[in-house]
């Protein structure tokens, strides 16, 4: 039996399929890192908040001249509170005058300046929805939900029922 001659198969017909116009694009939510945020809450520079913990409501600025050399000032209790941290550790004003801490004082600066990352049930935070990420404290049971902006700072932090964080730029 002879071989004919074969002859190639035409090309494939390509379309191209324009995208549809810029305005109709939707892009999903960006959401910011929960490990970048940890990492800007760690050494961010200066922040307003309001913290609601055990019946304490204290609203104030943090100033950070280096990590450990911090600042807290708020108001709580109807009373002014500034705490310094330096080389003789945290040095505590009351109106101005030197003081010894109020019961909650060391508590409220720890939790502004100190950014406790603890062991998670999960392994990592877990993203519940865009920018906001939830864990379970391992040691503890707490269920922790944090809010991170876009450009991965803390906006929001709360601990169960007991603990409440809202932080400003």
């Amino acid at each position: 039996m002879a071989c004919s001659r074969e002859t190639p198969a035409p090309p494939a017909a390509t379309t191209t399929i324009a995208p549809p116009p810029a305005a109709a694009v939707k892009t999903a939510a960006k959401s910011g890192s929960y490990d970048e945020a940890m990492l800007w809450f760690r050494s961010a520079p200066a922040f307003r908040f309001v913290l609601d913990e055990s019946g304490v409501h204290a609203e104030g600025n943090l100033t950070r001249e280096t990590i450990g050399r911090e600042s807290v000032q708020f108001r709580a209790n109807g009373e002014e509170w500034r705490a310094t941290a330096g080389v003789k550790g945290v040095a505590w004003e009351r109106g101005g005058k030197p003081a010894d801490p109020p019961d909650f004082g060391n508590r409220i600066y720890q939790r502004v300046t100190l950014a406790f990352d603890p062991q998670k049930k999960e392994g990592t935070a877990q993203l519940v929805e865009p920018g906001h990420y939830r864990f379970t404290n391992s040691n503890t049971g707490e269920v922790h939900d944090v809010w991170v902006t876009a450009d991965n700072r803390i906006q929001r932090m709360k601990i169960g029922d007991g603990f409440e964080l809202k932080i400003e730029n």
